[in-house]
């Protein structure tokens, strides 16, 4: 019985200490954190809006203050958002930059006279596609369904039939997602960057009989 009470005053005295470092941590959180957590509410509010106008429909206001105040309701997709926006990594990649040291070793009649600047344009708009394309997958077809957006999600799952396996999960995006995105056509300039971040091993290209995928190296 001495025994037992000695280990219950034991544990009760490590439980004392952990409450105090909590309440300690509680009341020192890094100025950074906070902003980071503020900074995902915002970036979650501003990928809605854009998968929903892109498709055009209208983020439920509801929803859309849910958000706001950072309060989850059952009634709405915003619980399941938050677990997509906060695993990017395994929901969409992203492609880095083309550093300077890479850009230097571009053959001039590859690169021809397009800046540094003008290619890691495109790659910032490319993965805006990728974000909003895959994180529109991520929420599922219910969620699709319930907007109004079976129809691209479909559509979306159907390629995805023609080059994915199981063992493997492809990223890619199509001109048309591009079209759809940039409200703007790959155009002669923009193919000739295609053609860099294919030499940068950025992408690759796989074609599907008609159908020209550009899909993202991840290795």
């Amino acid at each position: 019985m001495k025994e037992q009470n000695n280990q219950c005053n034991e544990l009760l005295s490590l439980m004392k200490v952990l409450d105090e470092k909590i309440i300690h941590m509680e009341m020192n959180v890094p100025p950074q954190v906070i902003y980071n957590y503020h900074h995902a509410q915002n970036e979650l509010s501003n990928v809605l809006q854009e998968i929903f106008t892109c498709n055009g429909t209208t983020l439920p206001e509801k929803t859309m203050q849910t958000i706001e105040n950072g309060i989850e309701e059952c009634e709405s997709p915003v619980k399941d958002c938050k677990k997509v926006l906060f695993s990017t990594r395994e929901t969409y990649p992203t492609i880095p930059l083309i550093t300077k040291n890479e850009f230097t070793d571009i053959p001039k009649y590859i690169i021809g006279r397009q800046p540094l600047e003008a290619v890691n344009g495109l790659i910032d708009t490319i993965n805006q596609i990728l974000k909003a394309k895959y994180t529109f997958l991520a929420l599922g077809k219910a969620h699709a369904r319930k907007h109004g957006n079976l129809t691209l999600f479909l559509h979306y799952k159907r390629l995805d039939s023609d080059i994915c396996t199981d063992k493997e999960q492809i990223y890619f995006f199509t001109a048309e997602d591009y079209e759809k995105h940039t409200k703007s056509k790959l155009n002669k300039i923009k193919l000739n960057l295609m053609t860099v971040l294919r030499h940068c091993k950025r992408l690759r290209e796989h074609r599907v009989k008609n159908d020209l995928r550009y899909v993202v190296i991840t290795e």
